[in-house]
């Protein structure tokens, strides 16, 4: 196993360590909630896919993609929080059948990462989280996007649904993106969850 992989054994492994430590009294809150009710959309989210249908439905589009939005808007939406963040992007990654049908709404940084073969750079959403030697970790998506990126290091919220990839070996966490916004104001760069 070469070094990479291992880092993202260890990277996964500590994660799934972290998550047994949640308080149990905690349970009854949203941030500690099952995966079947922290998928419950919020006002929040439910307004931006309205905001995202209107503005879609607004453009002169091809009858297609109008069907396209429309099968979009009666997905179940999850909206990824700094609480349980890694654990959620571990349990999209492990269950992916569970999740391939859903939106996924997710905010971190944006980069453009290399593959692990060296060769392609992807654009990423991302965290930083705990890792084999301290805070060397992080968790997020791969994004399959085709329109403007943003900057380095801006802070984005994405809207999408996953995908595993397989590229040289590896499988890869994507999302495939519908909209992509960049945002002013940052969440945590680190969590622990």
């Amino acid at each position: 196993m070469n070094s990479k992989r291992k880092i993202i054994f260890l990277i996964l492994l500590i994660c799934v360590l972290l998550t047994g430590c949640v308080n149990e009294t905690k349970k009854n809150s949203d941030e500690y909630a099952p995966q079947s009710e922290t998928s419950k959309v919020n006002v929040e989210t439910s307004r931006e896919i309205d905001n995202y249908q209107t503005s879609h439905e607004n453009r002169s589009e091809s009858v297609t993609n109008q069907n396209n939005i429309s099968t979009e808007s009666k997905k179940e939406v999850l909206e990824i929080k700094e609480k349980m963040f890694i654990t959620q992007i571990n349990d999209i990654f492990y269950n992916i059948d569970d999740y391939k049908d859903k939106l996924i709404v997710v905010e971190g940084m944006y980069s453009k990462w290399n593959l692990l073969n060296g060769n392609k750079k992807v654009p990423v959403v991302y965290r930083n989280g705990p890792g084999c030697c301290g805070n060397d970790g992080w968790g997020g998506f791969w994004l399959n996007y085709n329109g403007d990126l943003p900057k380095e290091n801006d802070w984005i919220r994405v809207t999408g649904t996953p995908e595993i990839v397989t590229e040289d070996y590896c499988l890869y966490l994507y999302l495939n993106v519908t909209s992509l916004e960049v945002k002013t104001e940052r969440g945590a760069e680190f969590v622990a969850q």
